[in-house]
C-alpha cells in the first residue's frame, strides 16, 4: 500500500512541530526521507519518517521507531507537568526564576503536543489502511 497524501501532510506536520522546537534539527535526505535529530536533557536520539514512498507496515515501524526514540530522550507520553519546589529560603521567587519555570513547562508542554500528534498520525494510517482494506475486500 502507497503512501496517500493523507499521510505525507501528517508526516509533514510531525516533522514541522518538531523542527519548531528547540534541541531538534531535520535533515531532507535524498529527496526520500527526513532525518530528525533530537536532544534533551543531555541525551540524543535519531529517526527517520519517509518523505515520498513508503507502505503501511514501514510507515508504522517508522512511527514506533520515533516513539521508541521520544522515550529514550526521557520524554514519556501523558506525562504530567511537575513543577519545582518553592525555594526553601522562603522567599518568594524572582521574576527570572518565574520565567525559567514558564519556559520549562513550554517545553514540556510542546513535548507532549509531539506525542498527540505522533498519536494522530498513527491513527490517521490505521484509518488508511482500513479504508484501503474495505475496497479490496468489496
Amino acid at each position: 500500500m502507497p503512501v496517500s497524501g493523507t499521510q505525507l501532510r501528517w508526516n509533514a506536520r510531525v516533522i514541522e512541530q518538531l523542527d519548531a522546537m528547540d534541541g531538534v534539527t531535520t535533515d531532507f535526505k535524498d529527496g526520500r526521507n527526513h532525518v530528525i535529530k533530537m536532544e534533551n536533557e543531555g541525551q540524543a536520539a535519531e529517526a527517520v519518517l519517509a518523505a515520498t514512498q513508503a507502505d503501511y507496515r514501514e510507515l508504522k515501524d517508522q512511527y514506533a521507531r520515533l516513539r521508541e526514540a521520544l522515550s529514550g530522550l526521557g520524554i514519556e507520553e501523558g506525562a504530567h507537568y511537575v513543577p519545582p519546589p518553592p525555594p526553601a529560603s522562603g522567599r518568594p521567587a524572582t521574576p527570572q526564576m518565574r520565567a525559567a519555570r514558564q519556559k520549562q513547562k513550554q517545553e514540556f508542554e510542546a513535548w507532549q503536543d509531539v506525542w498527540r500528534m505522533l498519536r494522530k498520525a498513527e491513527e490517521a494510517l490505521e484509518v488508511d489502511y482500513e479504508i484501503i482494506q474495505m475496497k479490496d475486500y468489496y
